[in-house]
């Protein structure tokens, strides 16, 4: 019998190695170093271009994000704008790829930036909320200084972005007041959870094999990236938020599953769940689409249209108030 316990020894060793090597080398950068869309200048001008209506204005200003990073926001001012909506991009994409929803809102201000100043800076790591919660606290209070409220203030999201908005509003609502609202699609658990949910994309149900793998991966990335892996956590941070949140996922999500999104909306009524979608889908199934599923909130967050007081000069100088440089 021995020699059945030097194999089952042996098997273990090599088990136990393998799964150092995964996660000391080859997970970390899964998480660290997602790849942008490459997108030229012309490209970026033609998103600007498509979404600038008659009477709309670009302009750009920087705002210092997580970690000191400087990022490179972008604002669509509109005539009279109910307030400014905050779009926050996924994992693998940048502003340019999530504002274009800014056409389904056209009587809002649209800002956009991407986390990090990654489509800039692709050597700045991901770190799905552990630096990026601090970009959108950033953005948020030089808004603030430009003189629109929190009340103003909408966060639109998807997937990652929709879990960096509750890291941020969790730090937000802790040194001031809550936001007008948060537009939430398909946000993940905590870290933990999106590292299983990649690793299972690759491997199926083979995925627990690799949990050792997993655990070594997110200590190294905190490491690497300068950052608390266990700080990054949506359920722990949606819970006693006073901003109202919408939430909306799909049965056939693979990359956020739904019992984890069932999880951050414990504390928050508004889940409106689709069968059948899949990652980030659910709302573009529902009737009318994201624009009508939002619409609906906004109406019942009292954010419909502008209020009589704000159409008064000193409301409107508030809102329009320039704070960057002009142009496409």
């Amino acid at each position: 019998m021995r020699w059945l316990y030097r194999i089952c020894a042996g098997v273990m060793g090599v088990y136990l190695l393998l799964a150092c090597c995964i996660g000391w080398f080859l997970l970390p950068p899964m998480l660290l170093r997602a790849p942008l869309p490459v997108r030229t200048e012309p490209e970026r001008r033609q998103v600007r271009a498509r979404l600038a209506s008659p009477g709309s204005q670009w302009e750009s200003f920087g705002v210092i994000g997580g970690e000191g990073v400087p990022l490179e926001v972008w604002r669509l001012r509109r005539p009279d704008p109910v307030g400014v909506m905050i779009f926050l991009h996924g994992f693998g994409d940048d502003a340019w790829g999530t504002l274009g929803r800014a056409a389904d809102m056209p009587g809002w201000d649209a800002v956009g930036f991407t986390f990090r100043d990654r489509d800039r800076h692709p050597e700045h790591p991901c770190t799905l909320g552990g630096w990026e919660r601090f970009d959108v606290v950033g953005v948020v209070h030089r808004l603030e200084a430009d003189g629109i409220p929190r009340s103003r203030m909408v966060l639109a999201a998807w997937s990652q972005g929709a879990g960096v908005a509750l890291l941020a509003l969790e730090d937000l609502e802790r040194e001031g007041g809550p936001l007008g609202g948060a537009l939430l699609e398909s946000p993940f658990e905590d870290l933990a959870a999106a590292s299983r949910n990649h690793v299972r994309l690759a491997l199926g149900r083979w995925e627990p094999l690799l949990r050792p793998a997993e655990w070594l991966a997110l200590a190294r990335a905190g490491r690497i990236a300068r950052f608390e892996p266990g700080r990054v956590s949506l359920r722990s941070a949606a819970t006693g938020l006073k901003t109202p949140l919408a939430l909306v996922t799909g049965t056939a999500d693979r990359e956020t599953p739904l019992d984890g999104v069932v999880r951050v909306a414990e504390d928050h009524p508004d889940l409106t769940i689709v069968a059948g979608a899949g990652h980030c889908q659910a709302s573009g199934k529902l009737p009318g689409g994201w624009r009508n599923w939002a619409q609906l909130r906004l109406d019942r967050w009292g954010l419909r249209s502008q209020p009589r007081a704000a159409s008064s000069s000193s409301s409107r100088t508030a809102l329009a108030r320039a704070s960057g440089s002009m142009g496409l």
